[in-house]
Formats: structure tokens, C-alpha cells, sequence
């Protein structure tokens, strides 16, 4: 958590979205971790838990046609493997796909309109 308090306060973000399975209303337990961490800072952010609607595997396959049309400039980031994690993914649950489906949420959310993000998350409250 503490890494996460520096990056709020050094970048300042004005929402931050989470993915909490228990609660999407603010009483989830991930959530309340989150409005702690918030009263303990200067700065003000809203808190968006949503919960995914598709399946993992929809998500990350969603990260293919911005890699194809080099939307997405991963490789200033990161490594080569990137690449390959997600052009080998094939939604057998045997390979470690979380930072796959953290990135692709964070796709989602960011780039689609809210008629196309509801097909993948449900409705946001804001905390």
C-alpha cells in the first residue's frame, strides 16, 4: 500500500479505478483499504470499484488490435515478452495471466465509451 501512496501523491490521480469482487458500493473490503489510504492523504482522489462483466479471456484478447496497430507503446516499458505473453495467451488457465488482465482492464476502462465499457464492467460509483 505504501508504494501505491507514493504514486497517488507523486502523480496526482484524480480517480482510481479497482477491480473489488466483494462490493462495487464502497463496502468491499479491497474498497475500504483504498478510502483509508485516501483519508491518510493530502490529496483527493475518486474511488471507482467495478467488477468485470466478460471473462478474462475477452479482456485480454482485446489487447490484440491495439498491439497490432501500435496504439499501445509497451516496449518504451517494458520487455520483447510482452508481446509473445499475449500472442501465446489461449485462456487455458494454466499460465500466470493477472498483469495480462490488470493491463487489459486498464485498456478498457481508459479507452472505450461508456456504452462499450458496460459490455465488459459494471456500472461505476464513484467514492
Amino acid at each position: 500500500m505504501n508504494t501505491i501512496k507514493v504514486i497517488m501523491g507523486n502523480l496526482n490521480v484524480n480517480t482510481l479505478y479497482i477491480e473489488d469482487r466483494d462490493d462495487i458500493k464502497g463496502a468491499g473490503s479491497l474498497t475500504r483499504e483504498y478510502v483509508r489510504l485516501r483519508d491518510n492523504m493530502p490529496n483527493y482522489f475518486r474511488i471507482a470499484p467495478t467488477r468485470p462483466k466478460t471473462n478474462k479471456h475477452a479482456r485480454i484478447v482485446s489487447l490484440l488490435t491495439p498491439f497490432t496497430y501500435n496504439k499501445m507503446h509497451l516496449l518504451d516499458y517494458s520487455s520483447r515478452s510482452a508481446f509473445s505473453d499475449i500472442y501465446s495467451y489461449n485462456g487455458d488457465g494454466k499460465v500466470h495471466d493477472d498483469a495480462l488482465d490488470a493491463l487489459s482492464a486498464a485498456y478498457l476502462i481508459m479507452s472505450l465509451n461508456y456504452r462499450d465499457r458496460i459490455r465488459h464492467f459494471t456500472k461505476f460509483t464513484f467514492i
